[in-house]
């Protein structure tokens, strides 16, 4: 199954959709701008809250906790790492690729590959590609994704801002 986002997920805008390949919204993704840590929730086009995110505070680097159907399902942890972005799941999921870029996979506990990310370069304006390998497991590889990259664009926009 594959999705699409015609812009960096979670970046300036604070809503934004997930669409089909036909071109159909099918997820939306909204993040609160004003709030203590970053709190972002993916609705289907119904309404319904699928996915719930939330960073935690007071940690030395960013921790976020993903919920999928109300149900906790895993922490992910930044790594300290100089040169790069690494990321560490408490479930036993792993994701590895080039995170700055949006370009990268996740990989279940017993390590099949379920889901990637990466971008589309003949497009105008950024459009990444979400390819579900696992349809049972795509609010998982949703959830993942958002959590990197609402990172990675508080991140960027933290270094933007203090230049």
């Amino acid at each position: 199954m594959k999705l699409y986002v015609n812009e960096k997920l979670l970046s300036l805008h604070n809503r934004f959709y997930i669409k089909d390949e036909n071109d159909c919204d099918i997820y939306e993704i909204s993040s609160k701008v004003f709030s203590i840590g970053d709190k972002t929730t993916i609705t289907d086009m119904n309404g319904n809250k699928i996915v719930y995110i939330e960073q935690e505070l007071l940690h030395i680097m960013p921790n976020y906790n993903i919920y999928i159907n109300d149900n906790f399902f895993c922490k992910i942890t930044k790594k300290f790492q100089l040169f790069k972005n690494d990321y560490i799941l408490s479930n036993g999921y792993k994701v590895a690729g080039n995170f700055l870029m949006l370009d990268f996979a996740i990989y279940d506990d017993a390590n099949n590959q379920i889901g990637s990310i990466k971008r589309k370069f003949i497009t105008i304006g950024d459009k990444y590609e979400i390819d579900i390998q696992d349809i049972n497991k795509k609010e998982i590889v949703l959830a993942i994704i958002a959590a990197i990259s609402n990172d990675i664009n508080r991140n960027q926009n933290y270094t933007n801002n203090s230049n």
